[in-house]
C-alpha cells in the first residue's frame, strides 16, 4: 500500500450493512478499497448488532434515506466502481436497482448476502427473489458462495463440478459473469464463468477460523481492480490472491471467527500487486 495519498486514487462506492465489530461489511470494504488505493466511500443498507461471535439483530435503513445517500454520493460524479453488499431486505433490493439502471456504465460487484456465519437471515425471502430477477443482470459479476449459489441457482452446489454447474446457470438467469467461491471446501477453489470461459483458480486452504468477512472482502477487491482499469478477469485473480495474504496476516480481535488482516500491505514495502497463487484450469 501506497503511503502518500494521490489526488487520483479512483473513488469506490459500497452499498452495504455496517457491521460494528469492522470484519465485514461497510468497514472492511472500506479497509479494502485503502489497501488497493482506492477512496471508498459508502451508503448504509442496515445497522447489524454483532461481534466476532455472530449477528444478533438488523435493523434495516428507511430505504428513502439510502436512495438519497447513494445519489448524493454518486452526484460528485467521480465514482468508478460499484460494490453491492448485505441489503437486508426488498426495499434496498429496488433501490439498487434503481441506482444501477441509472448508471449502467459503473462497473458493479454484487455479492449476494444471505446469512451471517451464525445463520442469521441477512436478506428476505422477496429480497432474494428479487435479486434473481432483478439483479443479476445489471451487474458486472456476481460473487456467491456455495450457499449463495446454491439458493440463487436452486440447485445444490457442494464440489467444483456443482459450482461451475451453477456458473452456468446463474448466466443462464442474466449474469453477465459469476464467480463462485469455494473457501469452505477442502481446497480453496474458485470458480470464474464469463459465458463462455470457465476457469478454476486453485489457491492455499489456511486458517480456516481466519475467514470474518471474506465474502465482503473479495467482492471490494474485485471493484477496487475494476476501478483500477483491471480487466474484469485479472481483477479476481488479483483479488483472490490479495484475500488470501489477508487470512495469513489476520490476528484475533474477540473469541469468535478472526477477521482478516485488510490492511497488511500497511507493514509492506510498496508494489503494484500481489503474485497470486492460484492456478488456473480453464474449460469451455
Amino acid at each position: 500500500m501506497n503511503p502518500i495519498i494521490n489526488n487520483a486514487w479512483p473513488v469506490v462506492l459500497s452499498v452495504a450493512g455496517y457491521d460494528p465489530s469492522a470484519g465485514a461489511g461497510i468497514v472492511a470494504d472500506l479497509k479494502t478499497f485503502a489497501a488497493h488505493n482506492c477512496y471508498g466511500v459508502a451508503a448504509i443498507t442496515a445497522l447489524t448488532i454483532q461481534n466476532s461471535q455472530g449477528v444478533a439483530a438488523v435493523h434495516p435503513v428507511d430505504p428513502t434515506i439510502l436512495r438519497e445517500s447513494i445519489l448524493s454520493v454518486l452526484a460528485d460524479g467521480r465514482v468508478k466502481a460499484l460494490k453491492i453488499g448485505m441489503l437486508g431486505n426488498f426495499a434496498a433490493a429496488g433501490v439498487v436497482r434503481e441506482i444501477l439502471e441509472s448508471n449502467p456504465d459503473i462497473p458493479a460487484v454484487l455479492d449476494p448476502v444471505l446469512h451471517s456465519s451464525n445463520d442469521f437471515s441477512l436478506l428476505d425471502a422477496e429480497g432474494l427473489d428479487f435479486m434473481r430477477r432483478e439483479l443479476l443482470s445489471r451487474v458486472t459479476v456476481i460473487t456467491p458462495n456455495l450457499a449463495e449459489a446454491a439458493a440463487l441457482a436452486e440447485i445444490p452446489v457442494d464440489n467444483l463440478e456443482n459450482m461451475k454447474a451453477a456458473a452456468r446457470k446463474l448466466v443462464e438467469l442474466g449474469a453477465r459473469a459469476v464467480v463462485v467461491t469455494g473457501g469452505h471446501l477442502d481446497k480453496a477453489i474458485d470458480v470464474f464463468f464469463d459465458g463462455t470461459t470457465m476457469e478454476s483458480f486453485v489457491g492455499e486452504r489456511i486458517k480456516p477460523d481466519n475467514t470474518h468477512g471474506t465474502g465482503c472482502t473479495f467482492s471490494s477487491a474485485v471493484a477496487a481492480n475494476l476501478a483500477l482499469g483491471r480487466h474484469l478477469r485479472d481483477a479476481v485473480v488479483l483479488a483472490k490472491a490479495y484475500v488470501v495474504e489477508a487470512i495469513r496476516q489476520a490476528f484475533p480481535v474477540g473469541p469468535g471467527r478472526i477477521p482478516l488482516n485488510h490492511l497488511y500491505r500497511m507493514t509492506q514495502p510498496a508494489r503494484l500487486t500481489d503474485h497470486s497463487p492460484a492456478v488456473a484450469e480453464t474449460t469451455r
